[in-house]
């Protein structure tokens, strides 16, 4: 399908004039091609009238990245209506014509699979410069790292592009890109990963070890966690177990695999069919999950500055928001682990998150300082 055609759908669905038949298109493109959620939550994001960020810082950014594709002759398409036509949230005129709204979501949609990831890395971890890499002279180790209730940004000396979540840590020594570019993760990180198949990309995890020639892809893996997740949105990745290198499972677009932390080394891994320990699978390769509301991608939609969750109990969504928002969380009562919730926050405060779980399970909390304690 050509490119222009997506974005032709996307932009009618925005503009709210897309068929019934155009809509269902549009999914089925989506969920055949994950990798353009990202694009498309870029323009969905700059279309909102509700989304408020720094215009003037906005506009200079476009800027510089428009001249930046000019430097690397890139070409954009619909060039001579750029500048007139790119219109932020808030900065309507009163009575401008809505064909200058489609005018500026053409232009920008014809911008979004090239600017797209820097656009998503500007409006969303601003307010997080990245951090250069801390080098320790005796070991010549570069390390970044976030503290709980931040993310960053960096680009890897081969240009790749990682994301980092909160509370995680990325370290490469200084033989990165010489044979091989490996890096070590302690946490969760997104990673569109510069092709070059001679020089192959390895990710080293507490439980297992991701090798890759140049996708995009989310890896998880806190030591906290019960499960170790990698999740493939393009090409396609090899995984292969800490203590048993030689068994590898290779994933496809559109799947995750999911290795519980625990007891690996139980039973043999079979490819594509669960292993169970009592009643939890011990390696399981699944498909993606979206969210029914918006389409988006449950695994990475911490990129697009988002806590996304379905059918998760509150020990497991406590761990995700006390690195969400910097605080802890202890339970009075063993029971309230079991509650389940589905659900999604972006911009609200800890409390404003706590009252709407509240809306649906039947439980109290209380707050003091960075502590929080859940009660019935």
């Amino acid at each position: 399908m050509e490119q222009i055609h997506i974005w032709n759908l996307i932009a009618k669905k925005l503009s709210g004039e897309a068929e019934d038949h155009e809509l269902l298109e549009l999914e089925q493109v989506l969920r055949a091609n994950p990798e353009l959620h990202y694009s498309m939550q870029t323009i969905i994001d700059l279309w909102r009238p509700e989304q408020h960020f720094d215009q003037e810082e906005a506009h200079r950014a476009f800027e510089r990245h428009v001249a930046r594709m000019h430097q690397l002759n890139i070409p954009i398409f619909a060039e001579p209506d750029v500048q007139e036509s790119v219109i932020y949230p808030g900065s309507e005129e009163p009575g401008r014509s809505r064909r200058s709204r489609k005018r500026f979501l053409f232009s920008a949609l014809s911008l979004a699979m090239v600017a797209g990831i820097i656009l998503v890395g500007f409006r969303y971890f601003r307010a997080e410069p990245v951090r250069q890499p801390a080098l320790a002279a005796e070991k010549a180790i570069s390390e970044v790292s976030t503290q709980n209730g931040s993310k960053t940004s960096l680009v890897l000396p081969d240009g790749t592009l990682v994301w980092l979540n909160s509370g995680s840590k990325l370290s490469y020594d200084k033989n990165f890109g010489n044979t091989l570019r490996e890096v070590v993760l302690n946490g969760e990180a997104f990673f569109d990963v510069v092709h070059n198949a001679e020089k192959p990309f390895i990710i080293h995890t507490n439980k297992i070890n991701i090798k890759v020639l140049g996708t995009k892809f989310n890896v998880r893996s806190y030591l906290s966690d019960k499960t170790t997740e990698a999740s493939l949105i393009r090409g396609s990745i090899e995984v292969s177990f800490k203590d048993r290198p030689s068994e590898k499972i290779i994933l496809k677009p559109n799947e995750k695999i999911v290795v519980a932390n625990d007891d690996l080394t139980l039973k043999p891994v079979s490819p594509r069919k669960l292993q169970k320990h009592v009643s939890e699978p011990i390696v399981a390769v699944k498909n993606l999950t979206y969210e029914s509301r918006s389409g988006a991608i449950i695994e990475t939609s911490w990129v697009e500055n988002r806590l996304i969750f379905q059918d998760e109990s509150f020990e497991d969504l406590a761990r995700r928001m006390e690195r969400w928002y910097a605080v802890t969380i202890s339970f009075s009562n063993p029971d309230m682990k079991e509650l389940y919730f589905t659900g999604n926050f972006r911009n609200e405060s800890i409390s404003q998150a706590l009252e709407a779980l509240k809306l649906t399970a039947n439980f109290n909390y209380t707050i003091v300082g960075n502590s929080i304690t859940i009660s019935k």
